[in-house]
């Protein structure tokens, strides 16, 4: 989306126009690409506005992030999981999750960079919540457990295993390294529709 400059904002307008030029940006050109500056010219604003706005950086940055997790979280409920079992589930919402950060490779970097990202943010872990939860409930099913775990038990191991595997595929698919398996001309292709389901069902067989 191109974000129109304008010389006037209410505050509201103005933070929502520094957080949509932020995105444009992450988009077109990854975290390394971004900078307030270029922010600020691409909404139209002073180069201070940024820092005036969010704090830092870091608070413009975070305001991406928590709308990062909510495109997430519409992807994986797009995954049309109703009536599956539970193992399917699983596959199905891995798949979405993978989808997503083949789709948008520089807003999966960011929310993985807890350095450029307040996770303390009232908003972030809420966000965090709303789009992995489908998954995890799925997760606790198949393993037998309860999510959220009773006071003072720890989540069941294989919850974790399943949020470490589909977040580990997704971070070698953004960069490439599953090349020297994949051999076809569309190597995306070949990895939503071939490595990926294998993979899944290795995991969480039919």
């Amino acid at each position: 989306m191109n974000v129109t400059a304008r010389d006037n904002y209410h505050h509201g307008e103005l933070r929502s126009a520094l957080i949509a030029a932020s995105d444009e940006i992450i988009r077109e050109s990854g975290v390394e690409g971004f900078s307030l500056r270029e922010a600020a010219r691409r909404a139209g604003v002073s180069p201070g506005a940024p820092k005036h706005h969010f704090g830092s950086m870091v608070g413009l940055l975070t305001e991406v992030a928590i709308s990062a997790y909510a495109e997430l979280a519409r992807y994986l409920s797009e995954a049309h999981i109703e009536d599956q079992p539970v193992s399917q589930r699983l596959r199905s919402l891995g798949t979405a999750y993978v989808r997503y950060a083949l789709d948008n490779p520089g807003h999966f970097r960011l929310i993985c960079r807890k350095d450029l990202v307040n996770r303390h943010h009232p908003d972030f872990e809420p966000a965090v919540y709303t789009a992995m939860t489908g998954f995890v409930l799925a997760a606790a099913e198949y393993y037998g457990s309860a999510f959220p775990p009773e006071p003072g038990d720890a989540v069941h191991p294989g919850i974790v295993s399943a949020v470490s595997t589909i977040h580990g595929i997704a971070h070698m698919a953004i960069e490439d390294k599953f090349s020297f398996v994949l051999r076809s001309d569309d190597p995306e292709a070949e990895l939503l529709g071939t490595l990926l389901p294998s993979m899944l069902n290795f995991h969480w067989p039919v």
